[in-house]
Parts: C-alpha cells; structure tokens; sequence
C-alpha cells in the first residue's frame, strides 16, 4: 500500500522535470537565436568592412591632385590663364522620309 505522502512526493518529482525541461528547452531557444544574431551580425560586420575598403580607396584616389583636376576639367572649370572653347553640337535635322 502507497502512502499519500509518497504520491504527493511522485507529483512534486514529476512537476519539477516538467519545470526543468521547460526551462532547458527555452535555453536552447534562446542560444539559437543568440547564433542567428551572431551570424547576422557578422554578415553585417563583413558588409561594413567592404564598404570601408571601398571608401578608403575613394579616398586615396581623391587625394591625387590629377584626379581632383580632371574632375573640375570635366565640369568645364579651366586655369587663371586659360581660355575655355566650347565647340557647338551641329545640329542634325530629320530628313522627311519620302516612302511613307
């Protein structure tokens, strides 16, 4: 014959495992989403990084007088001493088409 006490005890006992793999499955929820984090973080990190490299070069390139120069060549700015010819697009006129 089982004693009520010893129900009670297998009650408690039972609860206790429920609780504990409760617990121990949300640990591992949560250290799977700490690892999706992480990754993202890294592909981020990574990003970030190319983006860097990239600016540094921008930069490097543009620390080259002769880019600079070519740049404000390009929007049509010219030396003190220099005169700036712009030479006209002929103009090209349609010429009706005759087998319509």
């Amino acid at each position: 014959m089982e004693r009520p006490i010893y129900r009670f005890l297998h009650l408690v006992f039972a609860l206790g495992t429920l609780h504990l793999l409760v617990l121990l499955s949300l640990e591992v929820q949560r250290h799977v989403q700490t690892r999706q984090d992480i990754a993202a973080a890294q592909i981020r990190l990574d990003e970030l990084g190319q983006r860097s490299q990239k600016l540094t070069d921008e930069l490097q390139v543009a620390a080259d007088a002769r880019y600079r120069e070519g740049l404000a060549r390009q929007m049509g700015y010219v030396h003190k001493d220099e005169l700036l010819y712009l030479h006209a697009q002929p103009k090209v006129t349609p010429t009706p088409n005759s087998s319509n």
